[in-house]
């Protein structure tokens, strides 16, 4: 007799992707948000100790173990293992309570949704668990050690999914160092806002940790009455697609044996989750639904009127009502639940009774754009003014650009003068990455008005580097200058071209600049057989170098340029980790009209002030002073920074081992030393006149340059191209995920309908890849392989031939 094989649970599915990122986990016991443990004999029980696994990680042994318990859940223990806090946040406040409490709560990509309210994720910063009250109801709890929340694809108690409702996912993101980290003072700020609403009971308890009560007593995993009554529900709607899909899922399209629709409530703008017979999958998010959860996120329902909403497409009948008995005669006799004559409509009914409303297109700035963190929305001083001017004259507004740019001409008026006590200079290279004509020109032309307007001209070299002695004759020029790229990506196409040798040492002399502001460089070697005997003796006879060479490039480029150039080799070779990649998470917008007043007097002046010692010595003026070290003024940095550096530095050793294996690990390589002079921008930016760099310059450093290194390293893993059959796949992806922009071509009116769904009909794409069948054929099904696209046959949208889609469309 063969031993039946356990069904899978969601735990035993999921679970490794939390372990892999270093997130501690438990099994939460099913119809609960109790960690549970299992048996034959006994059941379901509590977990008594299950806090234990916030002091280790669970062991292989331990996690085979859980894996085989049927439908338990995951739960992510919280705290310092992890590295982990949330914000649990489950009812409002009375009046404008809410919004002042709203206001305080810092912005996460991490989120997720139960039955009601939010949880937001963060590192952990040693937080420790609390919670507030008002009125005897919890409306906000901080969930640190000692505490754990259920996490997607999870059943909740009700009997919908636990959901991710932001685009990353605490199982997406490469590890919790991207997360954003609490303010310091985040609870007093928290205590004084509640202040006015809380009792003096809600405050009495406020702020204490209470330890979680430790329970192994037996856990009822039998579906209550309505959780019976939803999985009906969910059942009927599966089965009777058709009746309720294209009503009530305002994004739905006809796809196979049934229906796709984007993740809204994720911010998703392609089909990414499949509505089919077998079940509702969101593909982005990698977990699973019910009907009534779908409804309920693509309308912004509540789970009743969601439930509500489904039952009336499937025209179902209403249960008997429930009486309540004693002694076999009925108590107060329920009367029939009697609803509104007419309930207010649903989103599907005003879809039908309204005037069709104009759709635009989702590429236009009616698109919601995307939170940025506020450590970029809010930098510090100076920097903050340049970055909001830059803004405010912007005909489309790139916040993320502003700020960089902001920070390319601080570190302009900065580099080469000042030293700190651990030999840095202020000297960076960015690079802007952002849709064509979406704004990029704009940062680097106020960049320009800016150094103008304050006299410092000089300090601009040209627009690029032909090769490396064109590097050198710019440094030798002007050995302090920013290099303002408008093609950045071209550039490194160029480099990595055959036959373009000048190029690639362009690049390579720029790597050796980069830590050569503590040193001297020295000029390319020519050869001197084809010289006459004058010719080499003249050469020879002198030799320039360039002491502490300083160079800040602010380079622009479109996504398709950058990422379609991610060789191995630019990857390996150390330049693309001396950049920070500021790639604008903006859509595409409306130009706006605005004023382009001039910079603002304050700015000018602060960028004459920290620039007055160079102008004093005339270190940066003269063409001679290249060949002089330089007249630098010290700048120290505090004691009380070394703890955060050390840390710093710890994380991103552990980083660096993780990507190792992918060769990933150099983009890591330059990042502490970019944040270091970041934190010297910062100190200046807050005070031009400070020579010290204190604790929160280098916080706010370390929070940038984290931030955009960290979404390289996710750039670069998905983008890098390593042959020429790669480079054709994400070619041939490209032209799938645009299938539907082909619908309206006149000469393709015969595959209209077939464009029109998102299938990429295999004779157009054939066409388009300018391949030969046999090698097309290789690249399609090495391509399915690797589970980048999906194949299959056309019969249901009456094409003869196979159609082609994208596995993951987000």
């Amino acid at each position: 007799m063969t031993e039946e094989k356990p069904q899978s649970s969601i735990f035993a599915e999921f679970a490794w992707k939390f372990l892999e990122r270093d997130i501690s986990v438990v099994p939460i016991a099913p119809g609960s948000k109790k960690p549970g443990q299992w048996s034959e004999s006994q059941g379901w029980r509590g977990m008594g100790d299950w806090t234990r696994f916030a002091q280790r990680m669970p062991t292989d042994i331990e996690i085979e173990h859980w894996e085989k318990w049927p439908d338990a859940g995951i739960g992510v223990v919280l705290g310092k293992l992890s590295g982990l806090v949330a914000l649990d946040k489950d009812y409002d406040l009375p009046g404008g309570g809410n919004d002042a409490l709203q206001a305080l709560i810092p912005y996460s990509p991490v989120a997720k949704k139960g039955e009601k309210g939010w949880t937001r994720f963060y590192r952990w910063n040693g937080e420790k668990s609390c919670s507030f009250d008002v009125g005897g109801m919890r409306v906000l709890d901080v969930l640190s050690d000692g505490r754990q929340t259920v996490v997607p694809p999870t059943i909740h108690p009700t009997g919908l999914h636990y959901t991710w409702i932001t685009e990353d996912t605490l199982d997406s993101i490469l590890s919790v160092a991207e997360l954003p980290t609490l303010p310091d003072d985040f609870l007093q700020q928290v205590e004084k806002v509640l202040a006015p609403y809380q009792t003096d009971n809600d405050k009495k308890h406020q702020k204490r940790h209470v330890a979680p009560k430790e329970d192994d007593g037996h856990i009822n995993t039998d579906l209550s009455i309505q959780a019976e009554y939803f999985r009906d529900l969910n059942s009927a709607a599966l089965s009777r697609l058709d009746d309720w899909v294209p009503k009530i899922i305002p994004t739905a399209k006809a796809d196979h044996d049934g229906f796709r629709c984007v993740a809204t409530w994720r911010n998703c703008k392609n089909p990414n989750v499949g509505i089919h017979p077998h079940g509702i999958r969101d593909w982005g998010g990698g977990y699973g639904m019910t009907a009534v959860d779908l409804v309920m996120y693509a309308n912004g329902l509540t789970f009743q009127r969601a439930a509500e909403s489904l039952r009336n497409c499937l025209a179902l009948t209403e249960p008997e009502p429930i009486q309540m008995t004693v002694g076999g005669m009925p108590q107060h006799p329920a009367q029939p639940v009697a609803h509104p004559a007419k309930l207010p409509p649903l989103p599907w009914q005003k879809m039908v009774e309204q005037p069709a409303t104009v759709m635009l297109p989702p590429t236009t700035s009616d698109e919601p754009a995307k939170a940025i963190p506020r450590f970029i929305t809010n930098p510090p001083g100076i920097l903050n003014d340049i970055a909001q001017w830059i803004t405010a004259t912007a005909p489309k507004a790139q916040p993320e650009l502003s700020l960089a740019a902001a920070i390319s001409l601080a570190a302009t008026c900065t580099q080469r003068i000042y030293r700190s006590n651990l030999a840095n200079f202020t000297s960076l290279y960015v690079v802007m990455v952002a849709k064509s004509t979406e704004g990029k020109e704009h940062p680097q032309s106020c960049v320009e008005r800016v150094l103008t307007a304050a006299g410092l001209q000089d300090l601009i070299a040209g627009s690029g580097y032909t090769s490396a002695g064109a590097v050198f004759s710019a440094l030798l020029k002007q050995p302090s200058h920013i290099a303002i790229i408008d093609e950045m990506g071209k550039l490194l196409k160029l480099s990595r071209s055959k036959g373009n040798a000048n190029s690639e040492a362009a690049i390579d002399k720029l790597v050796e600049a980069f830590g050569k502001l503590n040193g001297v460089m020295r000029p390319p070697v020519y050869s001197t057989m084809t010289m006459t005997k004058a010719q080499a003796t003249a050469m020879n006879g002198s030799v320039p170098l360039i002491q502490n060479p300083a160079v800040t490039i602010l380079g622009a480029t479109t996504p398709a340029t950058f990422y379609g150039n991610l060789t191995d080799d630019l990857v390996q070779d150390g330049f693309l980790g001396r950049l920070i990649v500021v790639e604008s998470s903006q859509p595409r917008q409306l130009a706006r009209f605005v004023d382009q007043t001039d910079p603002p007097p304050r700015i000018v002046e602060w960028c004459k002030k920290v620039n007055t010692p160079a102008q004093r010595t005339g270190n940066l003026t003269e063409i001679s002073m290249a060949e002089m070290p330089a007249h630098t003024v010290g700048m120290n940095i505090k004691d009380d920074c070394q703890e955060l550096m050390r840390s710093f530095e710890a994380e991103l050793n552990q980083l660096k081992d993780q990507f190792e294996p992918e060769h990933l690990d150099v983009l890591l390589g330059r990042t502490f030393e970019k944040a270091l002079r970041l934190a010297m921008i910062a100190a200046k930016a807050m005070d031009a006149t400070t020579l010290t760099v204190r604790r929160e310059h280098l916080e706010w450093a370390i929070s940038y340059v984290r931030h955009y290194d960290l979404s390289l390293v996710r750039a670069v893993r998905k983008n890098r191209i390593v042959s020429q059959i790669d480079t054709d796949m994400k070619k041939a992806v490209d032209y799938i995920r645009g299938a539907r922009k082909y619908a309206s071509d006149p000469k393709l009116g015969h595959l209209a309908g077939v464009l029109a769904s998102g299938a990429m009909p295999r004779q157009l794409l054939l066409k388009k890849m300018h391949m030969k069948a046999s090698e097309f054929n290789a690249m399609i099904d090495t391509a399915i392989e690797a589970g980048i696209i999906t194949r299959s046959p056309g019969v249901h949208l009456n094409y003869a031939g196979d159609v082609y889609y994208c596995a993951d469309q987000d």
